[in-house]
């Protein structure tokens, strides 16, 4: 049996942002140099502002030191209304402080994962007019090696002299 500490996880169903109820839940926690949200839709525009709140609250208490990736493992259905869709771009494009922008993003979404491919180039153009890498796999761990990649190379521009 393990005795390693289980790390600290903040969840979408911790917040409240509407006299709605939002559709969906996301959990988030930081595994070494990856913060992992694990996303279950389908999705709103009440979940995604519950999830902005969610988001900027783990990292205000985490705060991660050097470079790091978020990944995101879509469970169940990855559907997400249109004003959800876009209210997500919205709060991707928003001014963040540089601590608190992954070096790049991957979302896991399985063959299973209902709406998965339908959702998929909405994800990524919203990471495209960003201008962050972002990819999309399949399985855990093509997206922790691309990580991990991600990673090394981050830390490998900033140590090249300008």
């Amino acid at each position: 049996m393990s005795t390693a500490a289980k790390p600290k996880k903040r969840s979408t169903s911790q917040v409240k942002t509407s006299q709605f109820t939002p559709h969906g839940v996301v959990d988030i926690w930081m595994e070494g140099r990856l913060m992992h949200y694990e996303a279950t839709g389908p999705f709103n525009t009440e979940l995604v502002d519950c999830l902005a709140i969610a988001q900027r609250d783990f990292l205000l208490a985490t705060r991660p030191q050097g470079d790091w990736v978020s990944v995101c493992t879509m469970v169940g259905n990855a559907m997400t209304s249109p004003d959800g869709i876009a209210r997500y771009a919205q709060i991707m494009a928003a001014p963040k402080p540089d601590n608190m922008i992954p070096v790049a993003t991957a979302f896991v979404i399985g063959p299973e994962v209902e709406g998965g491919r339908i959702m998929a180039p909405l994800y990524t153009q919203i990471y495209l007019d960003i201008g962050r890498p972002f990819q999309i796999f399949t399985t855990m761990a093509a997206a922790q090696a691309w990580a991990d990649a991600m990673i090394e190379q981050a830390g490998t521009d900033k140590s090249v002299p300008a």
